[in-house]
């Protein structure tokens, strides 16, 4: 699996895979010119990379679930106005799936699931505490910077989850095509 350069913040900090490496966009629309050997394996490392980004979102969701839970603890006015703050703060915009297109996720953990974990938790400062004590021991004013840092890389992990998404949906769509007109052979996934 190819993954996104590293960089200092966002998406880039955590070991996540680059859609446009995997498989092109342009190729998109050319996917006629791979052979099914090659589509398989596309397909394969998309869906392999699709697992490890939902690991990171969900991740991420419980850290802000820490987040708001140590929020509703706290007796004071600017941990409930963060707290009732934190939806507009965590939607990321975007219209919701088609229940006809909606698709069931596995649920797995990916073989680099420790790696995911360091970098979420160095992302928002954790590294060397679990993330209730970190969370305990920071101001509520604090906690502000770490909820809209968690809120952001949740939302570029949907944009690269989306296009992983379009990805396998393509890849899926033309080996289907092939099955059926036969230019592949279903037999051949069995031996």
């Amino acid at each position: 699996m190819t993954e996104a350069a590293p960089q200092d913040d966002g998406v880039g900090a955590l070991p996540v895979p680059d859609p446009e490496q995997l498989l092109p966009a342009d190729l998109l629309d050319a996917l006629d010119t791979l052979t099914t050997e090659q589509l398989r394996t596309r397909r394969v490392d998309c869906e392999l990379a699709e697992e490890g980004v939902s690991y990171a979102r969900r991740l991420l969701q419980g850290r802000i679930d820490i987040l708001r839970a140590e929020l509703d603890a706290r007796d004071d006015a600017a941990a409930a106005d963060l707290l009732g703050s934190l939806p507009s703060i965590l939607a990321d915009g975007t219209a919701r799936a088609d229940p006809l297109h909606a698709r069931a996720t596995r649920l797995r953990v990916p073989p680099d699931a420790a790696d995911y974990e360091a970098a979420i938790d160095a992302y928002i400062g954790a590294e060397h505490q679990d993330v209730e004590a970190h969370v305990e021991g920071q101001q509520t004013a604090q906690l502000a910077p770490i909820v809209d840092r968690l809120a952001a890389l949740e939302r570029e992990l949907s944009v690269v989850r989306r296009a992983l998404f379009e990805r396998i949906d393509a890849l899926r769509d033309e080996l289907a095509a092939r099955y059926k007109d036969g230019r592949a052979d279903v037999h051949g996934l069995l031996h």
